[in-house]
């Protein structure tokens, strides 16, 4: 029989608001995970002791995180979607009668109170830190990469600017430290001019440019996660059109010094394999696992035949190099390309004018062989000597599962796809919520009951293995 329900007359109901959320509800568990009064200490600083009563910040922080935890990308409907869920209004503290906080308090607080702060790095830290006193952090081995977050500005509409660029931390440190032994006559310029493209609408994102990912106005996201549970530990934002290697180690030393945690170990992929990331994390004490790049030039030299720079072997204890052809390459002094340093080794031209192999060494009319190697190269061909190892195969496999899938719970579900703010300040926020939504999921499913000890057996077991040199290598 077919009912037809018939207009009711409004009742007067007494209810709780505990009443109206169910007992299994996330943010329940969430709740009871993590106590946010800290905020009002981070806050603090921000606010005057005059004027009228603001908005409760913890109130504000929470209700940010609802949208992100929920993968509400709009604050408008943020607001919408706050007024008819009473979990939310459980979770923030709101009775049925109190208003929502409008959506404009949000935009008002970034641009006047928040505004070069660093008050949501610091909520940021002390999730981890939350995360940490739950065992979530294994604290051994550390994986990085990024991923290219959609800028809010239109591809055509740009203009081109001419760009100084000159050495970083790294290269200029070694341009003071080898600077005065250079032996060439002319020495390069150490700036260089490139042209860049700059968006008119928002001039702080960066033209990206990376087969196969779309090419447009972006921002990176530079994240670092423990091995163990994929926790996000560090947070850092960058136009899109820079490259990865050269934020790396910096960003694992600022977790070594705020978070206090000692990694021993880093997982990265090939774009970060250059020797400035090797040696920097030696100087950390840090072992890098890291994917081998080939490089452009290794690859286009391959294909014709001709000899790479792995076919020359390098004779460290009287500092030459020997050619596939048995004849040395001597060290002749230090070589300055552009703003780059390095050591340069040649060859003699009576060796290779009769060689039957100079078609496939020497190109051009040169007739001799040079071969340049970069200060500290040892620290990149000790770590190229782990690849292979069966701890190699399991850090990189697990960075792909952690860093990769990481990105793409994040895309698909809290709001990292693309962004709606401009300017790096609001995109760096952006990802910091978004990585503190993932944060606090985690610490909500294992904070409580972790998983068993043997979920990272093998590591420790592999990491036994190679402090009392045992080998390693399977076939």
């Amino acid at each position: 029989m077919m009912t037809e329900q018939k207009k009711k007359q409004n009742r007067m109901l007494c209810v709780l608001m505990e009443d109206l959320v169910p007992k299994g509800h996330f943010l329940r568990k969430l709740d009871a995970a993590i106590d946010f009064s800290f905020v009002y200490e981070i806050m603090r600083p921000l606010y005057s002791d005059l004027g009228r009563p603001s908005i409760d910040p913890v109130v504000l922080v929470k209700m940010l995180l609802i949208g992100y935890l929920y993968g509400i990308d709009s604050e408008r409907k943020l607001e919408e979607e706050v007024t008819v869920n009473n979990a939310y209004r459980w979770f923030l503290g709101l009775d049925l009668e109190d208003k929502v906080p409008d959506h404009s308090i949000f935009s008002q607080n970034r641009r006047r109170r928040f505004k070069d702060s660093e008050v949501f790095q610091e909520i940021f830290h002390k999730v981890v830190k939350e995360c940490a006193e739950a065992g979530l952090i294994g604290g051994e081995c550390v994986v990085m990469d990024s991923t290219h977050i959609k800028a809010n500005a239109a591809n055509g509409n740009s203009e081109t600017m001419l760009l100084m660029e000159g050495p970083d931390d790294y290269w200029q440190k070694l341009n003071d430290e080898h600077g005065q032994k250079i032996r060439q006559k002319r020495e390069d310029a150490d700036m260089s001019v490139k042209i860049k493209k700059k968006s008119v609408s928002d001039p702080e994102a960066g033209w990206m440019h990376r087969h196969p990912k779309p090419a447009g106005f972006h921002y990176l996201c530079h994240q670092s996660s423990d091995i163990q549970y994929g926790i996000v530990t560090d947070v850092h934002v960058t136009p899109g059109d820079v490259t990865d290697a050269p934020y790396c180690v910096k960003r694992i030393a600022s977790q070594k010094q705020k978070l206090k945690i000692a990694y021993r170990f880093a997982g990265l992929d090939s774009g970060y394999d250059t020797v400035a990331v090797h040696h920097e994390l030696h100087e950390l004490g840090m072992r890098g696992y890291i994917h081998l790049n080939t490089g452009h030039n290794a690859n286009w030299r391959k294909e014709r035949g001709l000899f790479s720079i792995d076919d020359f072997n390098y004779d460290a204890i009287n500092d030459r190099y020997i050619c596939p052809n048995g004849c040395t390459l001597r060290y002749i002094g230090v070589r300055k390309v552009r703003y780059r340093v390095g050591k340069n080794y040649v060859s003699q031209s009576k060796d290779c004018k009769c060689c039957a192999k100079k078609s496939r060494c020497i190109t051009g009319k040169a007739g001799y062989k040079e071969v340049r190697r970069d200060f500290y190269q040892e620290d990149q061909e000790r770590n190229h000597a782990l690849i292979g190892t069966a701890l190699y195969r399991y850090v990189m496999r697990k960075r792909q599962v952690i860093c990769e899938g990481n990105f793409a719970l994040q895309k698909r579900c809290h709001n990292l796809r693309f962004t709606r703010k401009r300017g790096i300040e609001k995109v760096r926020e952006q990802c910091l919520f978004s990585a503190m939504a993932l944060n606090l999921k985690r610490l909500v499913k294992y904070g409580t009951a972790p998983l068993r000890p043997a979920v990272s057996s093998l590591f420790y077991s592999l990491n036994y293995a190679l402090q009392m040199n045992l080998p390693l290598r399977t076939c």
